[in-house]
């Protein structure tokens, strides 16, 4: 591979040249194999009917499609393997030298009572809460000197270090603390997270309602086309032809 292709090259406000290809690659597709068949179908049924009966199959097609990552199929673990939102997570939300919340009261209480450290058969999650804080502190700082996060000078997660977590729950929220610290010295930081469950399927179940609704919108326009064409074939009067469009 080119090392130009493994980078992420800044384009633009929020918008990376690998991001805007990977767009424009998408777009240029659905033009060329899309338009292609558009073209065939309107040559053969004409212009209006030609795009109700490409949009009806392409509906039709992305409900089947989207209905596999809805739904999944027989094979295991097959569901959610199309486009995702975001995965189960720990969300950093407060920090400070003494961390404190007013909706979460009981992180006053750290590392006390009732926090406390899982044991060993849970080091995965007491893990992804350090990896959590360590990006959340790595793009606090990163934001506060003003320091483009894809530059060679920025701060990474690995700058920092995270100690003492704690778990707690209030309600039905689930909560993590720990300390974290610049390892090139720096005060030391408490941290408060909770627990987001995430939404994997959001964008599944977006697809499956569109196409489901792009499809019924198209099906009763194309067989109203269809047997206005029908009538024609049959004996009727074709419409008036007034030229080239």
């Amino acid at each position: 591979m080119s090392p130009l292709l493994a980078l992420d090259i800044p384009c633009g406000p929020g918008l990376t040249c690998n991001s805007a290809f990977g767009y424009l690659t998408i777009i240029m597709a659905f033009i060329i194999f899309a338009g292609s068949v558009y073209l065939l179908l309107a040559a053969v049924f004409g212009i209006r009917m030609g795009y109700l009966v490409i949009a009806v199959a392409f509906f039709g097609w992305m409900i089947l499609f989207s209905a596999i990552w809805v739904f999944g199929t027989a094979a295991p673990n097959s569901k959610n393997l199309g486009p995702r939102g975001s995965d189960p997570h720990w969300q950093p939300i407060v920090a400070g030298v003494s961390a404190a919340s007013a909706k979460y009261t009981v992180a006053s209480s750290y590392p006390g009572s009732p926090w406390k450290a899982l044991g060993p058969g849970a080091a995965s999650s007491a893990q992804s809460v350090q990896t959590s804080i360590q990006a959340f502190m790595a793009n606090k700082a990163n934001t506060t000197l003003h320091i483009d996060p894809l530059s060679p000078n920025a701060l990474q997660t690995t700058d920092f270090t995270v100690e003492n977590v704690r778990f707690a729950t209030q309600g039905k929220v689930s909560l993590a603390m720990a300390q974290a610290f610049y390892n090139n010295g720096g005060p030391r930081v408490t941290v408060l997270a909770y627990h987001d469950s995430g939404d994997v399927p959001v964008y599944s179940w977006a697809f499956f309602a569109a196409s489901s609704f792009g499809f019924m919108v198209h099906v009763p326009f194309l067989d109203r086309a269809e047997r206005k064409r029908k009538a024609v074939l049959t004996g009727g009067s074709r419409p008036p032809w007034y030229g080239p469009a």
